[in-house]
């Protein structure tokens, strides 16, 4: 896992999570539904496996499996509830709905605070201030202790700033997928905004799979990311090949190298990478002391720069319009 950098002040959020761990454990597959089915017994053993390997950072979210996957959190870390550091999120909508939404994910997860309460999505061109109003008043109540914005524009988040305090920004990044380094990156160090990207290993293409899942996985869910485009599928067939082979000859996972990666260009407080089952929680977290050498940096950071050419400029990983 990545050092502390002593020159880099600390984000807003590690002010209020110093001990948050530097890797997230995404739990939207928990959940299953839009990832196929979920057996529970795997869900169980990742948690706990992700737990003995220093995670203590678990994100979800009400929509993962219509709650399952604020269930299993809830169950799996209530004798632990204190220790560990929790986000859940609601997309923008009436303030009244957004509280509503927070405490019914509160039961779900069997705690009375979260400590990172995320807007999922902004809603098109409204105006959002309201709903932060609201969510500044469970700060002061105890009932959050970080907010966050997911998917935001800059301009959206200038405007929810306007009304209360943003400590922390997730968004999609990855090496395939580096476009937050335009704007978004720039102004969140500016404004000592933490960042958590998702999608770090490109929702399996930048694993030892990858390739397999770019040509075998049928259309559905994962087809409405942008990296999963019929029009880039050839050249980044070729990318993947190129990455496999330099981290094979560097003696290296990918996964662990990707990770490596990601969280030093992106400078990121804490990445999320998604778990199914013990085997992927190890592939994720298990990178110990491992190093990228300079050779296999520029071998990734050209692959990343030859991505940027082939992916589309769209506003967001998933191109959603909201």
């Amino acid at each position: 896992m990545q050092d502390e950098n002593n020159d880099v002040k600390p984000s807003r959020l590690k002010k209020i999570l110093p001990d948050l761990s530097s890797r997230g454990f995404g739990s939207w597959a928990l959940g299953g539904e839009y990832w196929g089915p979920q057996n529970h017994q795997d869900s169980v053993r990742a948690l706990h496996r992700a737990l003995t390997l220093g995670v203590n950072h678990f994100d979800t979210a009400p929509v993962y499996g219509k709650g399952r996957s604020e269930q299993i959190l809830g169950q799996q870390l209530k004798k632990i509830r204190r220790t560990c550091i929790i986000a859940t999120k609601a997309f923008y909508s009436s303030p009244e709905k957004m509280k509503a939404s927070l405490e019914t994910s509160l039961r779900r997860l069997l705690s009375d605070y979260v400590d990172i309460f995320y807007i999922h999505w902004p809603l098109g061109e409204a105006d959002m201030r309201p709903g932060m109003e609201m969510l500044e008043g469970l700060r002061q109540e105890g009932r959050i202790r970080a907010i966050g914005v997911s998917n935001f524009t800059v301009e959206q988040i200038r405007m929810v700033e306007e009304a209360g305090r943003v400590d922390v920004y997730q968004g999609g990044y990855n090496m395939l997928w580096t476009s937050p380094e335009d704007r978004i990156l720039p102004f969140l160090r500016e404004k000592e905004i933490a960042f958590v990207p998702y999608a770090v290993l490109g929702q399996g293409l930048l694993t030892g799979r990858g390739i397999e899942h770019l040509k075998t996985i049928p259309p559905g869910f994962r087809h409405k990311m942008v990296l999963y485009s019929e029009e880039i599928r050839d050249a980044l067939v070729d990318l993947l090949k190129e990455l496999n082979r330099a981290c094979a000859e560097a003696g290296i996972s990918v996964e662990s190298a990707v990770s490596l990666y990601t969280e030093k260009r992106s400078g990121a407080d804490s990445i999320l990478l998604g778990c199914r089952n013990r085997a992927q929680a190890e592939l994720n977290f298990m990178s110990g002391d491992a190093v990228i050498s300079g050779d296999l940096k520029e071998k990734m950071d050209r692959i990343a720069d030859r991505a940027r050419t082939l992916v589309p400029a769209v506003p967001n990983l998933f191109n959603h319009k909201s």
